[in-house]
């Protein structure tokens, strides 16, 4: 037997498993030396547009998109940089916006906006959460070619200098993250929001590592062009949360750029589907809830056998999300699956608890968790388990010895490719 350790919000919790299970952690990517002079040199040397001070001159107004608390972006490094090259282009804070891409998250506290950007930066700049129901407060883009109607929040659509920033890590839906993702769903209002999240533009299966004909993407990149993106700064994070590489300039060709990166550190080949998956999304706040979880589960799906079994392993301090009630209500994941397939996403994320059902008919899934209890995890169709060791002994006693185990420590910062699928 060897031991393997799963994160678990902020800590870690072990696994023993037989010699022969697959234990697979991404390509190790060195960490920068000094990630504050590679995000300074990225802003003044960046890809396809001048450098950022260039860039800002003359403009009056200013909107710096941030990630929200539920991921592990280095905002406050990031903002406190771009800051600093806009006061020597002549641009003072009281110019510009922090806006919080919470996309149909809820609003960021006090204390949360602190821990992003520091308490400096909280007090001297203006920040705001963005707000998807507030219809009133977004300007209006109006159509990409595919009928996507492009509404984003008035403090990036009215601003001079559009500035994006994020992670760029594997995403189930849009391939990877970062990049246009800041502009929708980051700060777009919910028209938009649902139209985009609900097919056809949707795809229904995981498309993890996936960009080219990725509708999902290919709406996102649309819209941040006709909102008029000017600067994005995006960073790239190793298997132990610390920036590996750095990406600034325009918004297709340096997210690209990143792109090609992350793919060199987390695309993982495996030569067959596995009985059992064991899957963490990684450290806080990547199993903030169980909505953020979920993550994990679509890297499973891609490995995970047909009537497999996977254990999620994940914190959830913050419970389940705004789709617990819709999965309580279905009789049968399946009716989640067909409702998504007639009315898309709904305020309540009915994409979500989609993601769950497509994962939900087709597998087992155990979860281990202090944030969700074993009755309201039951009621949406998952199995409960109090401890990853007994989640793990019951998976093997179903599918017996000669199971084919595969364990996933990071399982969202993974792209997972079956090689005899390809």
């Amino acid at each position: 037997m060897k031991k393997v350790k799963m994160p678990f919000g902020e800590s870690c919790v072990e696994l023993e498993v037989p010699d022969d299970a697959s234990v697979c952690e991404s390509a190790y990517m060195p960490p920068l030396p000094d990630p504050v002079a590679a995000i300074e040199d990225a802003l003044t040397h960046p890809l396809g547009t001048p450098p950022l001070p260039e860039v800002a001159r003359g403009r009056r107004s200013v909107a710096i998109v941030i990630n929200d608390i539920t991921r592990p972006s280095p905002s406050r490094l990031m903002v406190e940089a771009i800051l600093s090259q806009l006061s020597g282009a002549g641009i003072g804070r009281a110019a510009v916006t922090i806006v919080i891409a919470t996309g149909n998250h809820r609003a960021a506290s006090a204390a949360e906006v602190e821990e992003m950007v520091g308490p400096e930066v909280a007090r001297s700049v203006r920040v705001v959460s963005h707000d998807c129901q507030d219809s009133a407060n977004m300007s209006c883009f109006g159509e990409t070619k595919r009928g996507l109607p492009v509404y984003v929040n008035k403090a990036v659509g009215e601003a001079d200098l559009k500035i994006l920033t994020g992670i760029i890590t594997p995403h189930h839906c849009g391939g990877y993250s970062g990049g246009r993702k800041s502009i929708v769903p980051g700060v777009a209002g919910y028209e938009t929001i649902r139209v985009h999240h609900s097919p056809p533009i949707r795809r229904l299966e995981p498309v993890t590592g996936i960009m080219k004909g990725n509708t999902f993407h290919e709406e996102a990149v649309a819209a941040a062009r006709l909102v008029g993106v000017d600067f994005i700064l995006n960073v790239i994070k190793n298997g132990d949360g610390a920036i590996a590489g750095v990406v600034a300039g325009e918004l297709e060709g340096a997210h690209e750029h990143g792109v090609s990166i992350c793919e060199k550190g987390w695309a993982i080949s495996f030569e067959h589907r596995y009985d059992i998956v064991v899957v963490s999304p990684g450290k806080y706040p990547k199993d903030f809830d169980l909505h953020q979880a979920q993550k994990a589960v679509s890297a499973a799906e891609a490995v995970t056998a047909e009537g497999g079994i996977i254990i999620l392993v994940a914190e959830c301090r913050a419970g389940v999300g705004k789709f617990e009630n819709l999965l309580k209500r279905a009789s049968h994941p399946q009716e989640i699956i067909d409702r998504f397939i007639r009315e898309g996403q709904t305020k309540d994320h009915l994409s979500k608890a989609f993601m769950c059902a497509r994962a939900l008919v087709k597998h087992s899934v155990i979860v281990v968790c202090k944030g969700v209890s074993k009755e309201a995890l039951e009621d949406m169709f998952f199995e409960y388990a109090p401890s990853l060791e007994q989640a793990f002994e019951r998976a093997r006693r179903r599918k017996g010895k000669g199971a084919r185990i595969l364990v996933l420590p990071h399982a969202v910062d993974c792209v997972p490719v079956v090689k005899t699928e390809s």
